[in-house]
């Protein structure tokens, strides 16, 4: 009864420490987010685009434009007036956690800095007409698209490039761990690949930050399914 008790004790502690720190992050977030401005402020470390900007960078948001969409949001190719490509990712009206998602992934990318994780240009004010976040345009589509998609006929992913793959998949992700940093939704779709198919691990809208003082936390995959290294080594696939 007595060691029931101090495990008791112990654990409603670390909740309250966890509690605490996450209501600091989130009135620093607030903070931050209150002195936000459409166009030409900078937060985070990021500049804020207007709406109309990118709107101009995506020719109004073309379905030509599209890269990709998901069940959070749809991506776009732009060019901004500087000459820089980027993907814009405009997030789902019906997406009920969009600001969440919005804020969880400026906060995150902006204290990364790894050459296989994507990097973030920008993104929108959260008073914008919508919630838009701006990235490097990476050209050479997802592993998703080499493994089982319309490139996959072009059979481009040789072994040793299956097996660099993976690597620095890995690496990314251990960086991302020692970075106090779950990313809760890796998958082939999340995988990006440049010309030369080194790896940018993206979309971190549900990832999850977890403080040095909490002893457990879950990390349970939140998006479809988790990705295995068999599926990106099969040659077959």
């Amino acid at each position: 009864m007595i060691t029931c008790l101090v495990v008791n004790c112990i654990w409603h502690y670390k909740k309250r420490k966890f509690s605490s720190s996450h209501l600091l992050s989130t009135k620093k977030l607030s903070d931050n987010f209150n002195h936000d401005v459409e166009g030409g402020s900078i937060y985070f470390g990021v500049p804020v685009f207007s709406y109309s900007e990118l709107e101009e960078a995506t020719n109004d948001f073309n379905s030509s434009r599209e890269l990709g969409d998901g069940g959070y949001g749809t991506v776009y190719y732009g060019k901004l007036k500087d000459g820089r490509e980027v993907a814009v990712k405009r997030l789902h009206e019906h997406n009920c956690k969009r600001m969440q998602q919005f804020v969880n992934e400026i906060e995150i990318l902006t204290r990364l800095r790894h050459n296989n994780l994507v990097t973030l240009y920008g993104c929108t004010s959260r008073r914008g007409r919508e919630l838009l976040l701006v990235y490097d345009y990476i050209p050479n589509g997802t592993l998703a698209d080499h493994l089982h998609g319309d490139k996959a006929k072009d059979r481009s992913l040789a072994w040793p490039i299956r097996m660099n793959i993976a690597i620095e998949t890995a690496g990314a992700l251990a960086y991302l761990h020692v970075s106090d940093v779950i990313h809760c939704d890796v998958k082939t779709n999340n995988i990006l690949l440049d010309h030369n198919f080194s790896v940018k691990v993206a979309d971190f809208g549900i990832s999850r930050l977890f403080p040095n003082d909490v002893s457990h936390i879950s990390t349970a995959p939140r998006g479809p399914l988790v990705i295995s290294i068999q599926s990106i080594t099969n040659v077959t696939s």
